[in-house]
């Protein structure tokens, strides 16, 4: 108790040291009010990670009834409540995440007994479960010792493709709950263990430092690689797109017609790779190392705080090997949300400097 006293005592008066320095702590380095950041902790995993067990309820909500994939995998957010209590990791979303949580209150709870470890959030979203959860989970299925077919890891994914791919990595060591079931009912897990849930900083980075391990290079595949959706929604003339870059031997690769090794393996592999934005670009952040073209829209340029902690910050985690191409926004039938702006790409501008590159 005393040391505890000491330790703060000494804070606070290396606090008031630092009005009468002119040495002080500053994030960035600078004073800037015109810089943006974020505050991300990293979690220090040379230590042993130590829990108890508790009570845990999952809770679920809809998080986007627009991007459901299937009836077994619809968008959904869920957090854990220990003691009544959720926690998130800032507060930019956190009235509108409250406001979610505190309406599934009136759901049926379905308990479980047996021991499982939890994280204190999940997401059925592709492009958040890769940015934010994937690589915890990687790192937490390979690491922690304790998780195992008497301990299992309960996961939350996009599909049943994700499901596949990390049965590979755990084996009988997860336990997996589909999106539809979490959204039907609150769990109750009376013996639960709580993992730490990582930034999306550190998440990104365990991913990609795991997968590359994983996901090796295969000289046989297609060299120059067009990976889009293939939406109208997306790029309004991808018809075009995607018949001048045929023209010039790019391969479309559409992620939904591919397994997840098949398909990473091809994002890997290729020498000349260009992607559409969003949710399908973080196939590319998981294990590109190389240069590669981003098709992007000039208008989400300069985001706010709210959006660019809620994805923008995705794009930083490949700045230096990406090159964006930024294209105007389609007049036409434009979709207004973030990082969702229809796109028009202008064949002639995209060609020049693919030859001017590569030729």
């Amino acid at each position: 108790m005393m040391n505890k006293f000491y330790k703060n005592l000494k804070k606070i008066i290396k606090k008031l040291l630092s009005l009468f320095l002119n040495h002080k702590i500053k994030e960035i380095g600078i004073v800037n009010k015109k810089i943006q950041f974020g505050s991300f902790p990293i979690i220090d995993l040379s230590k042993s990670l130590c829990f108890d067990k508790t009570k845990g309820l999952l809770c679920s909500y809809e998080g986007d009834s627009s991007f459901i994939s299937s009836n077994e995998y619809p968008v959904i957010e869920s957090w854990v409540k220990i003691q009544n209590i959720s926690y998130t990791i800032n507060d930019i979303f956190l009235y509108e995440q409250y406001k979610k949580i505190k309406k599934t209150e009136k759901k049926k709870i379905t308990y479980f007994n047996e021991n499982v470890y939890l994280l204190p959030y999940y997401t059925s979203h592709f492009g958040h479960f890769t940015g934010d959860l994937l690589g915890q989970i990687l790192y937490y299925i390979k690491n922690v010792s304790e998780i195992n077919e008497d301990n299992k890891l309960l996961i939350i994914t996009p599909s049943e493709e994700w499901d596949n791919f990390l049965k590979h990595f755990a084996k009988e060591n997860i336990k997996l709950v589909k999106p539809k079931d979490a959204l039907s009912t609150n769990y109750l897990f009376n013996n639960a263990k709580i993992l730490p849930r990582m930034s999306s900083v550190q998440n990104y980075l365990l991913a990609k430092n795991i997968l590359n391990g994983e996901i090796k290079v295969n000289n046989k595949l297609p060299k120059k690689v067009f990976l889009t959706t293939g939406r109208q929604d997306r790029i309004s003339n991808i018809d075009e797109v995607k018949k001048e870059l045929q023209s010039l031997g790019f391969e479309v690769v559409i992620p939904s017609n591919y397994n997840i090794f098949d398909l990473l393996t091809i994002v890997k592999s290729a020498n000349v790779l260009i992607s559409e934005k969003a949710s399908v670009l973080n196939n590319v952040h998981l294990v590109r190392n190389r240069k590669y073209f981003l098709l992007s829209s000039i208008t989400e340029k300069n985001l706010d705080m709210k959006l660019f902690i809620g994805a923008g910050i995705y794009k930083e985690f490949n700045r230096g090997i990406a090159q964006e191409i930024h294209c105007e926004d389609d007049p036409v039938n434009q979709n207004v949300r973030a990082f969702k702006k229809r796109i028009r790409v202008k064949t002639d501008v995209l060609l020049s400097i693919i030859k001017n590159e590569y030729n």
